[in-house]
């Protein structure tokens, strides 16, 4: 998860258990501009404070980084990820594959136009 989708958990989560940036920005620890520029995605998150904010909301850290709880996923949405990730990988596999061709293809190419200019230059006389 990038700091984007974290922060908007946590602005999420603060606001529906009526918490204040000021609260937030006490217990934590910071300036109330500091924890806002946290909040506005000016700072980063820092995994330390991951973990304080995710005890001052009362809710596991991985809930605050992927905005949901890992068991709350079923058996059936998990099987459905995991096909989704496999065919983008294979997908991926198969672009690699293509690619590696192409690469190959070019040096032929590449390695070719080398010999011609070679034979250009010696039989310019430019070969020394």
């Amino acid at each position: 998860m990038d700091n984007i989708s974290i922060k908007n958990n946590i602005m999420k989560i603060r606001k529906a258990r009526k918490i204040t940036q000021e609260s937030m920005a006490l217990s934590l620890g910071m300036s109330l501009t500091a924890y806002r520029d946290f909040e506005r995605g000016k700072t980063s998150v820092m995994n330390m404070n991951v973990l304080k904010i995710a005890s001052l909301l009362n809710i596991p850290a991985e809930e605050l980084v992927l905005g949901y709880r890992p068991h709350q996923i079923n058996d059936s949405a998990n099987e459905n990820l995991l096909k989704e990730y496999a065919n983008r990988i294979n997908e991926q596999e198969r672009r690699i594959a293509d690619l590696e061709i192409l690469v190959e293809s070019l040096q032929d190419a590449v390695s070719s136009k080398n010999e011609i200019i070679a034979m250009l230059k010696k039989s310019l006389g430019e070969d020394k």
